[in-house]
């Protein structure tokens, strides 16, 4: 069932595959340890192995809290490998329920990771360049850290400074002055960055497609009718305020994160809501449950993934593989009951709330999904016997759907492989909901009560 890597580690499953590789979940056969391998095809990609060494340069350098820890490397003739901590609470995208947010106190709580992160990047010279909330893991215990390192330079060696001229990133969290022709410094622009996350965990939505005056919702921020408007008029008063200084056009005026870090907004506290958006609600018939991963608390582990979001029309630029994709093992493993593990917890590996389960056979969801998916106008394929290609019929969306038999029913799970997270999570409602008289359990954006 498990393909042998390297002497003591099987490989379980491909996570995800992506322009450049693919991201494969390795596990320890004595500890039952968890490491996700990054693997890039050097072979067919004349700039690759430039750009992955100088990936693994930069985030091998890393040690914080806040950021996804890098394990080491190694590589082929025709192969890079990187090997990452395991963040099994999976992405923040996933915590962020479509037009609404999350929580305000768990928007606080990440927020002030992120910086903290950020800080610690731009204090050592690293500028991250495609912060957003896909490339942004949680483990276990529901802590931030910032992942893909694909597009992450130095701004700040041995005392130079010098201004970034590359546009690259993932262009809603773009600041105006990354698009502009004009050399840009890097700190201001990853501060940008993190407003728009912070637009999206309060609001559910991103402000703008675009920070450039082609565009009517951020020519719209600029003027002093804002503030009626979605999602400005979701945020309160004090929030309003600091996203006001953040997203600041006129990069020298924008705040600097010790003013942000100053601000009332980011300095109150409150006790955490014991509710949180994005953790389904528990019960005896779920089959997994995030918070447990395998048999070690959060020790050597990895999964990691990330993809930028473009179009023919993006910025393009060489980033990691994948998505944070699922964790999902293979049928035989989720349903073979004589696995020797710990609570059987290789069963409970997935921390993502875009999967519902049908009381249909196996055959019969296939070709039920499949109906749906032209009822509700999607360009899809199907790569293998189980596994579907979904893109939108604008193509700025692509996502895949993992059809896995489950004894007399059949688990319909999807994961994101390009575009907006916040966009696939709505793609994932509607084709939820219009398969809603078949669905047996499913794992919606909810709340559930904190241990």
């Amino acid at each position: 069932m498990n393909t042998p890597f390297v002497e003591g580690w099987n490989i379980v499953q491909t996570l995800g595959e992506g322009t450049f590789g693919e991201v494969k979940l390795l596990m320890n056969q004595n500890n039952h340890c968890f490491v996700a391998m990054k693997t890039i095809d050097l072979q067919n990609y004349s700039d690759a192995l430039v750009t992955v060494k100088k990936e693994a340069a930069i985030h091998s350098r890393l040690n914080h809290s806040s950021i996804i820890k890098y394990y080491g490397q190694r590589h082929s003739v025709d192969t890079y490998y990187i090997f990452l901590e395991y963040a099994s609470g999976g992405e923040l995208f996933d915590r962020i329920e479509p037009d609404v947010g999350m929580p305000l106190s768990d928007a606080r709580k990440f927020f002030k990771e992120l910086i903290a992160g950020v800080e610690y990047l731009h204090n050592n010279g690293i500028a991250h360049r495609d912060l957003k909330p896909e490339n942004l893991l949680l483990d276990e215990y529901g802590n931030l850290k910032i992942s893909d390192f694909g597009l992450a330079t130095m701004f700040l060696c041995g005392g130079k400074r010098r201004k970034l001229d590359k546009k690259c990133g993932t262009i809603p969290y773009l600041a105006p002055e990354v698009l502009s022709c004009l050399p840009y410094q890097a700190e201001p622009s990853d501060i940008w960055a993190c407003g728009i996350i912070l637009v999206s965990m309060l609001a559910g939505e991103l402000p703008w497609d675009m920070p450039s005056d082609s565009d009517e919702d951020y020519k719209l921020w600029k003027t002093t009718d804002y503030a009626n408007h979605s999602p400005w008029n979701k945020l309160d008063n004090l929030a309003l305020s600091l996203v006001r200084k953040i997203l600041t056009p006129t990069p020298f005026k924008r705040y600097d994160i010790l003013k942000i870090q100053s601000h009332h907004w980011f300095k109150k506290s409150e006790t955490r809501d014991t509710k949180k958006v994005g953790i389904p609600v528990r019960s005896d018939r779920d089959l997994d449950d995030g918070r447990q991963c395998y048999s070690q608390p959060a020790s050597a582990a990895i999964a990691f993934d990330t993809s930028m979001s473009h179009s023919e029309s993006e910025i393009r630029s060489f980033s990691q593989p994948t998505q944070v994709d699922d964790l999902l093992l293979s049928s035989q493993l989720l349903t073979s009951q004589s696995i020797s593990t710990p609570n059987n917890s290789m069963q409970k590996l997935v921390k993502r709330m875009t999967r519902f389960l049908v009381n249909l056979d196996y055959k019969a969801a296939l070709s039920n999904l499949g109906l749906f998916l032209d009822d509700l106008g999607y360009i899809w394929k199907i790569n293998t016997p189980s596994l579907f290609t979904i893109t939108t019929t604008d193509q700025r969306l692509v996502f895949k759907s993992n059809v896995i038999p489950m004894n007399h029913q059949t688990l319909i799970d999807f994961r994101l492989s390009r575009g907006c997270g916040l966009e696939f999570k709505r793609h994932f409602v509607s084709i939820k909901n219009s398969m809603s008289t078949l669905i047996e359990v499913a794992w919606p954006i909810a709340t559930e009560t904190m241990p």
